[in-house]
This record gives structure tokens, C-alpha cells and sequence, in this order.
């Protein structure tokens, strides 16, 4: 629109409109106008009110898109607050979440050995480099009531002990590393031995359950506890699940492969056990 009332055409044409206008003025000053000369005008000058209307009709709708453009921005400036809002909530919903599930495990574990005194679950906060048996360390030390050669454990199963501890954080060795001695056996059959790691077992992810008769009646799939003896370790709590039975190289005795029961590899919060029935013997030994 604009290029066109830059042009020669259009400066004709109201060239042309102007004399016509003057015609009529004069036509009226001198009483001689008639109906005609009226119309024709109008025809000629159709073409510009029209190209007026369009104009105006453009420029509603330019002003219309921008008033509706600013009552979008405040739509959105408010949805964004929404989400934000929504997000933070989310936020409080997922931090509730595993505050129960803490609290869940916590109870858990209380439920069924009652005589424990646990410490509240702490977070894996890093797993020591180059170690191949998953040593790690936890957010909790002796100011959380955490002693040298804890039990730790998880609702599933045992983890390891507490090798160091300091004032904040400490040291689990889990129960693949050969360092680790349990006395333990089976949960039904009264054949017992020593959990202990293994470097041939380390690549499955196993330990074993060494010192048994080489005739023992282990099979697989049977459950491994700790026996409580010596007080190292709580009574009755589950370590893992027979694989295999083997010989020792001697053939004087067997020993069972064994697969933990808590996922070693996959550790996000464990326990330690404060107290329990029969930690006096090793308290004693000590």
C-alpha cells in the first residue's frame, strides 16, 4: 500500500480526483450540480474509500494482534510461575518419598530383630578408587553413634563392617573382600562355616562359605546367616544364597559359593547396627 501512493499512477489519479472536486465545487457555487455529476463522482472516488477502509481495517488489526500479544505474555508470565511452583512441590513430593522409604528400610529391619540398636540410614557418598572388593564410605561417624567393626547392612541382607571411622564419615569393607570373616551357615540345616571373600569369586560377584564337611548337605538356593558367634555379628541376619558346592583343593573339606543378597555394586543408603544381643563377647574380647 505504501509503494502504491508513492507512485505516478497514484498521483495521477488524485490529480484527476482534484479537478473532478473542483468541477463539482464550482458546478455547486453556480446551482447547475445534478445526480449525475454526483454519481459519477462517487465512482470515482469508490476506489480510495475502499483502499481508506482497508487501511483502517489493517490497522485495527495490527493494534487487536498487540493488545492480544500483551495479554499473552501476561498468560505466560503466569504459567511459567505455575510450573515453577509445580516444580518446587515435585521437588517435595520426590524428598518426602525417600524420606519414607528411609524410614521404611529403618523400620523394616527393626521389625525383625528387635534387639538392635540401629543409627539412622546414611548415604554411600563414594566408593574408594582402585579397591575391587567395593569398599565405600558413608556420611556418618562417631558423632552418629558409629563404632570400629559395625555390623552394616540394608533391609536385604549384610553389607560389610566398619573398618575406619571418624567424626563424620567412615569406612565400610563389604563382605567381598577377603579381610571380611563371618561366622555364618545355613538357616535350616546345622552345618556352619566362614563367609569370607574371594579374589576367584570377585568377577561373579560372589563370596563363599568356607570350612564346611565335604559331605555337607548345602544345595543351592539355601539361605546363609550369620550364626552370632564371637558377637562380631548379630545373630540370624541374612547374607546370601547358596550357587554351588565345591571341593578345596585338598578334598579335606567343601566350601559353598555364595551370592550376596543386597546388590553390592548398587548401594544408595545403608544401617548400622548400633547394639545388639551378644556384641557383649566382643566388646569383652576387646
Amino acid at each position: 500500500m505504501g509503494n502504491f501512493l508513492k507512485s505516478t499512477k497514484c498521483k495521477i489519479i488524485l490529480c484527476i480526483l482534484a479537478l473532478l472536486i473542483g468541477i463539482m465545487i464550482y458546478a455547486v457555487s453556480q446551482g447547475g450540480y445534478t445526480i449525475s455529476s454526483i454519481g459519477i463522482f462517487k465512482s470515482i472516488a469508490a476506489p480510495f474509500q475502499r483502499a481508506s477502509n482497508a487501511i483502517s481495517e489493517q490497522v485495527e488489526h495490527v493494534l487487536e494482534l498487540y493488545v492480544n500479544a500483551d495479554d499473552c505474555y501476561r498468560e505466560n508470565q503466569a504459567l511459567k510461575e505455575e510450573i515453577a511452583i509445580l516444580h518446587a512441590e515435585l521437588a517435595d513430593y520426590e524428598a518426602t518419598k525417600d524420606e519414607l522409604a528411609e524410614l521404611k528400610e529403618f523400620v523394616g529391619i527393626k521389625e525383625k530383630h528387635k534387639d538392635f540398636t540401629l543409627t539412622s540410614p546414611f548415604d554411600v557418598v563414594g566408593y574408594v578408587t582402585n579397591d575391587p572388593y567395593g569398599t565405600f564410605m558413608i556420611n556418618g561417624g562417631t558423632e552418629h553413634g558409629v563404632e570400629l567393626y559395625a555390623p552394616v547392612v540394608t533391609e536385604q541382607g549384610m553389607v560389610g563392617i566398619i573398618t575406619e571411622v571418624g567424626d563424620e564419615t567412615a569406612t565400610v569393607t563389604t563382605i567381598l573382600s577377603p579381610e571380611v570373616f563371618i561366622s555364618a551357615g545355613s538357616s535350616t540345616l546345622r552345618e556352619t562355616g566362614v563367609v569370607t571373600g574371594s579374589v576367584a569369586l570377585l568377577k561373579y560377584g560372589y563370596c563363599k562359605l568356607d570350612y564346611l564337611d565335604k559331605e555337607t548337605r548345602l544345595r543351592k538356593g539355601q539361605a546363609i546367616v550369620t550364626t552370632g558367634e564371637n558377637g562380631h555379628f548379630p545373630k540370624g541376619y541374612i547374607i546370601g544364597y547358596v550357587q554351588e558346592i565345591e571341593q578345596d583343593a585338598a578334598g579335606m573339606t567343601a566350601y559353598a559359593t555364595v551370592d550376596p543378597a543386597v546388590d553390592l555394586s548398587n548401594l544408595s543408603k545403608v544401617v548400622v547396627i548400633a547394639d545388639f544381643e551378644g556384641k557383649e563377647e566382643r566388646d569383652e574380647a576387646r
